[in-house]
């Protein structure tokens, strides 16, 4: 029914077009029971619209600058779409000849930049966490895993799923991995992170350190190395083993996109290849059937070219640092804008009443994080758009 898709379109359009809401909260009544007779594919785009289109944050919108997750540019929703309407699996070359081979070259772009000489793509940096300490594991020897207080919920999760002790080290005053707290790790695996979550702080990356294995998690700040001013933030990366990072954050694609990286690739690979009777080429790492996640990725990396990408960062650290310099007297900062994410709050208020402010703007949104006993709004430049002078007047006339 392509008139049925031309009218999908058409939904998607219009909403894109319409101001909208930065934070939505829709009513969502399709009934408590499947139907027992189906209403047809058109019909039921028509009545899922509204949910999926206005019913959705609007990350894209001016007031916008809350959490690690980009608006998508267009060319990125028809990459997507195909891959949906051809429904390549990645298991089998039978299946999906070309998009294996835009998977590999997708890899060797990308991998240079990290410092790295191979990977493959994956859902999300939890995957490519779990994937990095099974290779450390079974490829390095680690018989457990190191990382600061500050690191991903994921890291902790594959420790566990990989019967590896998890060893937290605290941070320092930066919220970086306290290297001067940090006990012999000739049997670890160490896990770097390059942004973390709550302040986007960077572990240290140029330390030598004697480890059996060395991850360094860049889900949130590693596109940072396609930018020519800020890239240095990053420089130690290329010592690691093993580098993960989120295309789905700054590189500004649909979810689910990642990668997992790796300095020995075919190391790696060996320790993380299974067959089977009925596959032709060995499957690699730990999911098993996968679609043509590299087609969206292919197009916004031949779209913008490596300069391109890099000026869409520094587009979004431009935000955080407008930001912090719009903020006045009335505001507490913590720390500077190190990898496009800022902390800050109105300097005379509790806790509970900071998250009173917030409820009382409109028109903008901020999350929240708790780093030193404090909690403080958080700022992310994911979106380019973001309008820091709406967001602080908004804040201001919260706080009056």
């Amino acid at each position: 029914d392509h008139d049925g898709l031309r009218a999908a379109l058409d939904h998607l359009l219009a909403a894109t077009a319409r101001p909208g809401e930065p934070h939505p909260r829709p009513e969502v009544d399709l009934g408590p029971d499947l139907p027992l007779d189906g209403i047809g594919g058109r019909e039921a785009l028509e009545r899922l619209a509204p949910l999926a289109l206005d019913g959705s944050a609007r990350l894209d919108h001016p007031g916008f600058a809350a959490h690690m997750d980009p608006p998508t540019p267009w060319f990125t929703w028809a990459a997507a779409q195909w891959a949906a309407a051809t429904n390549q699996n990645l298991l089998h070359p039978d299946v999906a000849p070309a998009m294996r081979e835009l998977e590999r070259t997708v890899i060797s772009w990308l991998a240079p930049v990290f410092g790295m000489a191979g990977g493959h793509l994956v859902p999300g940096s939890t995957v490519s966490t779990i994937t990095a300490l099974w290779a450390a594991r079974d490829v390095g020897g680690a018989r457990e895993v190191v990382s600061s207080s500050a690191a991903h919920v994921s890291v902790a999760k594959a420790a566990r799923l990989l019967g590896m002790r998890h060893r937290v080290i605290p941070v320092d005053h930066r919220q970086r991995l306290d290297l001067d707290r940090l006990d012999p790790v000739d049997q670890a695996a160490v896990v770097l992170t390059a942004g973390t979550v709550a302040a986007g702080a960077v572990d240290p990356l140029a330390v030598d350190l004697d480890a059996r294995w060395v991850h360094v998690d860049a889900a949130w700040a590693g596109p940072l190395r396609f930018s020519s001013t800020h890239r240095a933030v990053l420089d130690g990366m290329e010592r690691a083993d093993s580098v993960g990072f989120s295309a789905h954050k700054w590189l500004h694609q649909p979810k689910d996109s990642a990668a997992i990286l790796f300095r020995d690739p075919e190391q790696a690979d060996g320790a993380l290849s299974f067959g089977g009777s009925y596959l032709s080429a060995p499957n690699v790492g730990l999911l098993g059937s996968s679609g043509a996640r590299a087609l969206p990725l292919a197009a916004t990396l031949l779209a913008w070219g490596q300069r391109g990408v890099g000026e869409v960062v520094d587009a979004g650290m431009a935000v955080i640092s407008g930001l912090h310099d719009a903020l006045g007297p009335r505001f507490d900062v913590w720390g500077p804008n190190e990898t496009g994410v800022l902390l800050w709050r109105p300097s005379d208020v509790d806790d509970a009443e900071l998250l009173a402010v917030r409820d009382r703007m409109r028109g903008v949104w901020v999350s929240t994080a708790d780093v030193d006993d404090r909690v403080w709004f958080r700022s992310v430049g994911a979106n380019p758009r973001a309008d820091v002078d709406r967001i602080v007047a908004e804040a201001e006339r919260a706080i009056a």
